[in-house]
């Protein structure tokens, strides 16, 4: 009998081992498809890649086009050259007169105040007088513009040594420049900056053209290479707009056919992302 039931026991608890046993499900290897989520990509045939071709020479070509008119209008004539160095000659004069006048005013001005102070404030007036008297004292050194800087960074740039003539530029910007350059200094870095493909900086430069110099003769060709370098990043949306606004301004006609061509490649290629 005891024998009996201990058999018992070992079967029932054999049931509920077998039954308490898990197992884990087969690895899926083959999932179906979904046709609508397939995507099938179609080379194009040569009639779009001649097209391509052709508006990318003309792209290149316009590109050179600018750099070798920004290159050949950016020179300083020898009469803005004459009338730039005389002023500079009778700049420093002038400078010397209005230093002198202005020491024999403070002068005369300490003076009057030491006359009016009493006994008391004679040490507080003779100390304000020596602090002014080292104010005006304390010159500033002069920072001249460089012709010569200049034309080297043009030369370099013609030459096509572009970081040599970024760092020229990037000097000369400091160097106080002439109204009539200052554009054509902005355009020759964003330029350079387009060159070596840095997209966002070349931009910055072209955009402060429009905001600063917007009544310069870099005006329109910056609206030109905004549109350029948006649609070179992708942003086809955002040329356009750009290159709508330069056309509202009224730009010259050769600029403007430049513009309308350019908006019709963009409109004509396939929207992308920026490689």
């Amino acid at each position: 009998m005891k024998c009996s039931v201990k058999n018992n026991l070992i079967i029932l608890l054999a049931f509920i081992l077998c039954g308490c046993g898990g197992y884990f499900p087969a690895v899926k290897t083959h999932w179906p498809i979904n046709k609508g989520e397939q995507h099938t990509w179609y080379p194009p045939d040569e009639t779009a890649l001649m097209q391509r071709r052709a508006n990318q020479l003309w792209l290149d070509n316009l590109t050179h086009e600018i750099e070798t008119l920004f290159i050949n209008h950016a020179s300083i004539s020898k009469q803005e050259l004459y009338l730039y160095e005389s002023i500079n000659k009778v700049e420093p004069q002038i400078n010397a007169m209005k230093f002198n006048y202005e020491n024999k005013i403070e002068s005369e001005r300490e003076r009057k105040i030491r006359m009016k102070k009493d006994l008391e404030m004679s040490k507080l007036g003779f100390i304000s007088a020596e602090a002014k008297l080292k104010r005006i004292m304390t010159v500033k050194p002069i920072i001249v513009f460089s012709v010569r800087d200049y034309n080297a960074a043009m030369k370099y740039f013609r030459d096509g040594m572009l970081k040599k003539s970024l760092k020229a530029f990037v000097k000369i910007s400091k160097q106080n420049p002439p109204l009539f350059l200052q554009d054509n200094i902005q355009f020759g870095m964003g330029s350079i900056y387009y060159r070596l493909k840095k997209y966002s900086m070349a931009k910055n430069h072209f955009q402060k053209i429009l905001d600063d110099y917007a009544r310069g003769d870099k005006r329109f060709i910056s609206y030109f290479m905004l549109g350029l370098i948006h649609n070179v990043q992708g942003e086809k949306s955002r040329a356009i707009f750009v290159l709508d606004e330069a056309l509202g301004n009224n730009p010259p006609k050769k600029i403007k056919n430049s513009i309308h061509r350019l908006i019709n490649i963009i409109n004509d290629e396939p929207s992308h992302a920026p490689g």
